[in-house]
């Protein structure tokens, strides 16, 4: 069903939905193969096995980089993981030399010996991929569920599914020690992979609902500019609250028609979500007069909005917060009505330190030359950051 949408859709966007529906094809295809397979796993089939569950690993690891705002570390650091389409001509070649590597044992290795090597070796791959998607999906549908009862399940059945593939290779290379164990290993792993669908049809099924969403406030963000707007944003202020152990954005509205009509609202978060780091970074960036540019400024831009419309009376629309000069955007207030509160506090959070090193090139026209010459990278990101807010 997930390839026939991709394909019909055609769509560009969140093609790591594309490589899991490969990977549960290929998970289909391996349990009719394993239907017509003795009922204990045996050595001499597992060659088959192996290159079967290459495959699959081969689809999940090849959709890790088409998760939004996860992996960011990577991304920043390695260009072939920036870049989705090199990442996965990589994959692919790598599993290629892993399924070569596969066979040579089989050929060249004493049977047994041979055989509980390529177990041993896809162990260890297919617990390294379940354990990288697990992660991508758990923090990407988190976004969505907020509750920690619902997280704390999600991560008791990711952590079954990825044991799942540390014991069961463990059973067909000790099938003698290990047999009373099969039964409730093959059942767990049954459990986890049918939560692991159930999840991710859900979180697919919520970002379609996101993206639908933003384009149906794009097009009421096109509708209110033509009609006119009663109260527009003036004067915003971020910060954290010592008193009350929040993270706040206040933003003061004012009619553009009447000046003296004018309404204050706020909105608070507990803890420190990527929206309201990124609040922070334009709110720096403004400060210092500095259009930021990215791939990925659409979806922070969205994010920022539904951050501010999900608790607030008065709603935003990108069109009033920000200016958009050919891929260069700021807030559109200015500096002197950017305001932060506890910036000492707020410079010590590691989600906000990295919002900004995300856009150091954006920022590079604050560093002396001289400097970022003479500096290794974290150096200068400190720098960076140390500049930002020592001004404020």
């Amino acid at each position: 069903m997930f390839l026939w949408r991709q394909i019909k859709l055609k769509s560009k966007e969140n093609k790591s939905l594309l490589f899991i529906a490969l990977a549960m094809f290929s998970w289909t295809i391996v349990g009719l193969y394993k239907y017509y397979d003795p009922p204990m796993p045996s050595l001499i089939h597992a060659i088959n096995d192996r290159v079967l569950s290459a495959f699959s690993n081969l689809f999940l690891i090849a959709s890790l980089p088409y998760f939004p705002e996860v992996f960011n570390r990577f991304k920043e650091r390695f260009s072939f993981f920036r870049k989705p389409e090199q990442w996965v001509i990589n994959v692919f070649i790598f599993f290629a030399i892993i399924t070569a590597i596969f066979t040579m044992i089989d050929r060249n290795v004493d049977n047994d010996t041979g055989k509980k090597m390529i177990i041993a070796i896809d162990s260890v791959i297919s617990t390294i991929t379940m354990s990288a998607i697990s992660y991508a999906i758990y923090q990407s549908i988190t976004r969505f569920w907020q509750d920690k009862w619902l997280q704390r399940f999600l991560f008791v059945i990711f952590l079954v599914l990825i044991s799942t593939q540390i014991v069961l290779p463990l059973i067909a290379i000790f099938p003698e020690q290990l047999k009373p164990y099969y039964l409730g290993a093959l059942l767990l792993l049954l459990l986890g992979l049918i939560f692991f669908n159930l999840i991710t049809i859900a979180y697919y099924a919520m970002l379609g609902y996101e993206l639908h969403a933003s384009n149906i406030a794009r097009i009421e963000d096109r509708d209110e500019q033509a009609v006119g707007i009663n109260l527009l944003p003036a004067q915003i202020t971020v910060g954290y609250n010592d008193s009350r152990k929040e993270y706040f954005v206040r933003i003061l509205f004012v009619s553009p028609d009447d000046t003296s009509i004018s309404k204050e609202d706020e909105v608070v978060s507990t803890k420190i979500l990527q929206p309201f780091a990124n609040w922070v970074l334009f709110s720096l960036a403004r400060k210092k007069e500095i259009k930021l540019s990215h791939v990925d400024l659409s979806t922070v831009k969205f994010r920022m909005v539904e951050f501010w419309n999900k608790e607030s009376n008065v709603k935003l629309t990108q069109e009033q917060l920000f200016n958009n000069d050919r891929g260069m955007v700021d807030l559109k207030m200015a500096p002197t009505d950017v305001m932060m509160v506890n910036p000492d506090f707020l410079k010590s959070k590691f989600s906000i330190r990295e919002s900004i090193v995300k856009h150091t090139e954006s920022f590079s026209s604050i560093l002396e030359k001289e400097v970022k010459e003479s500096l290794t990278k974290e150096k200068l990101h400190d720098v960076l950051v140390n500049k930002l807010f020592d001004s404020i």
